[in-house]
């Protein structure tokens, strides 16, 4: 965090403050974390102040709009009253960040989203210090954190952007104010809050509004949702990626290598030859997007491609390893939505091609009221894709077994199981070195974690 004047940040604030001019190394939102040289915004107000803790540091501040108790003997000239501490807490988020002025990139989309910024945080990194979501916590309580990651050595910032409400993406592009944004894929997810496709569309085409008119907008242009979105809208530059249409940045080629994809890049009328060591069409998107982001920053397109040869994919995104006995097997339970299965069985059918194929599959949750359409539909997809045997975990996925079996796939090669030791009991018996097998649990399922682990030894 950059070091900021006491007084300064008082008279940003509107605050009438006559203390001394104290340097603050940190400020906090969260009235656990009270430290010397601070600042916290009592924003819970459940939480109580350890007046013990703070009574006993010098030069720690609290800004509230609940005055005190005497009998807290909290010392009047730390206490900084202001009429909304949350109103205050906004101004002062908008007033750090406009102390910088590196570029910032926010990426959203159903799917993609953590591995498109990884591969341009990735990048930028061989060279320059950035500020990135950590993984894939996205959710707009991580973002205080990162923001105050921002000082003046930081050369860029990129941020994935939650989504399980709508106003998600404008409330976390309201705090870095990004000057270029990704929509990487728009499939189906968080209908249980979103309420319906239109309204999940809605919600991530706010990535538009958050860029505001002098923006880079960067699009997936074969997504049939993102092109239900009017772009009349948006008067900032749109650039398109994308395989199977015309696009600014296009991919083509596409082949499987044992350690990853090789594409071809065609952009401007020239070809660049591309290797990624991650599987799956939907990486070469993601690559696509990430190198279209990387060159709007002005980074050479040349060393960009290079570069993503070495690229680390996030654990558990179609992550591919053998299992004892030599059975292949994907590691995809970062997430669990219907459209990221549909590229899991994409790589499977691939990597498992003339192989006995196998899926693991558990509860796909934020579907509320469509749960059930969608559980017929990844039975659906699960069986089309010619998988020759379906494991269920938990009560919630007998539907996916018992839909499977409507769409054709025989009985006896579709196992409900209960628990982790009927799955693990159930591959043990089919598993051998001439199977594919994908887990697609949940990474809300915990518990899972464990039994993945066990084959990766």
């Amino acid at each position: 965090m950059k070091r900021l004047s006491l007084k300064e940040i008082t008279k940003v604030l509107g605050i009438d403050f006559t203390g001394p001019d104290v340097i603050i190394r940190k400020v906090h939102n969260d009235i656990d974390k009270i430290s010397d040289y601070s600042l916290t915004f009592h924003l819970n107000k459940n939480k109580p102040i350890n007046r013990k803790l703070f009574n006993g540091l010098r030069h720690a501040y609290l800004v509230t709009d609940q005055p005190p108790l005497r009998e807290e003997n909290i010392p009047r000239e730390r206490a900084l009253l202001v009429a909304n501490v949350g109103n205050a807490y906004r101004e002062f988020l908008g007033y750090y960040r406009r102390l910088f002025d590196f570029p910032v990139v926010a990426v959203t989309g159903t799917c993609g989203k953590t591995s498109t910024k990884e591969m341009i945080t990735q990048v930028l990194r061989k060279k320059s210090r950035v500020v990135a979501t950590f993984q894939s916590k996205n959710n707009l309580r991580h973002y205080h954190r990162y923001l105050m990651r921002f000082d003046d050595s930081c050369d860029f910032g990129v941020f994935e952007t939650a989504l399980t409400h709508p106003g998600h993406v404008i409330a976390g592009c309201e705090i870095v104010k990004p000057q270029i944004g990704i929509i990487t894929k728009i499939g189906v997810d968080h209908l249980n809050h979103c309420k319906s496709m239109d309204l999940y569309i809605k919600a991530k085409a706010e990535m538009l509004t958050a860029l505001g008119p002098n923006g880079t907008l960067i699009i997936n242009g074969d997504c049939e949702n993102i092109k239900k979105i009017d772009f009349s809208y948006f008067k900032g530059k749109i650039i398109t990626f994308g395989i199977d249409n015309r696009a600014d940045f296009r991919g083509t080629n596409l082949k499987y290598l044992p350690r990853g994809m090789r594409f071809t890049l065609s952009r401007k009328g020239r070809e660049y030859r591309a290797h990624l060591p991650a599987y799956g069409k939907h990486n070469v998107y993601n690559a696509l997007a990430a190198l279209a982001a990387l060159d709007a920053l002005g980074a050479p397109l040349t060393e960009a491609i290079q570069s993503l040869r070495d690229y680390k994919p996030i654990r558990s995104h179609t992550e591919v390893f053998y299992a004892p006995g030599g059975s292949l097997m994907i590691d995809d339970t970062w997430s669990a939505n219907p459209t990221s299965l549909e590229t899991a069985l994409e790589v499977l059918t691939h990597l498992g091609k003339e192989k006995k194929k196998i899926v693991v599959i558990g509860r796909i949750s934020y579907l509320g009221t469509h749960t059930d359409l969608y559980y017929q539909k990844a039975a659906e997809a699960i069986a089309q894709a010619g998988v020759d045997c379906l494991i269920t975990k938990g009560s919630s996925a007998v539907r996916i077994a018992q839909y499977a079996a409507q769409a054709g796939m025989r009985n006896e090669n579709i196992a409900a199981c209960a628990n982790n030791r009927e799955v693990k009991e159930n591959l043990l018996r089919r598993i051998d070195a001439q199977t594919a097998v994908l887990f697609k649990v949940s990474m809300l399922d915990k518990s899972f974690r464990s039994l993945i682990e066990e084959f990766k030894k």
